[in-house]
């Protein structure tokens, strides 16, 4: 066919030019939900793979505890016997320790007080089970990450 005229052949070009535009446009819009979505994913799963977010709310020891602790370690250091477990309560009372290492740190306390047969520290390893048994690391959603449990050394 040919064209006659200008016209028909202006027309022509400006139909052929709307579909195109359309097609980039949707294909635009369509990358860039894409692209949204791939960074929430991202995004999600760098948050729950660190451990960042749970300073603020994963927190050792509440106060019953610390001062539960707190005696159970005076009456340790009192004795003398264990300062080996005298160390791992001090660092299981440290403020800035988390959940994870502050049991950690009990769990060797009792451990070395009940090694030492002294029926007093025997009584008191006893004591340090419910509060123990109280620290669970709180959860942010449910994730098959798990943190890293840190080795903890000491220089004797």
């Amino acid at each position: 066919m040919t064209c006659i005229g200008m016209q028909g052949l202006e027309y022509e070009k400006t139909v052929l030019r709307r579909p195109q535009r359309e097609r980039r446009l949707i294909v635009i819009v369509l990358g860039v939900m894409l692209a949204a979505v791939a960074c929430a994913i991202l995004g999600l799963a760098f948050v729950q793979g660190s451990s960042w977010h749970y300073y603020g709310s994963d927190r050792a020891l509440d106060r019953p505890s610390r001062a539960r602790v707190e005696t159970i370690r005076d009456v340790v250091d009192a004795s003398g016997r264990v300062p080996k477990a005298v160390a791992w309560l001090d660092a299981a009372l440290d403020p800035v320790t988390d959940s994870t290492s502050a049991r950690t740190c009990l769990l060797a306390a009792q451990e070395k007080l009940k090694a030492a047969g002294d029926p007093t520290l025997a009584e008191a390893a006893l004591e340090l089970q419910p509060v123990i048994e109280a620290i669970r690391p709180t959860c942010v959603g449910a994730t098959a990450t798990r943190r890293p449990v840190p080795a903890l050394t000491w220089p004797w």
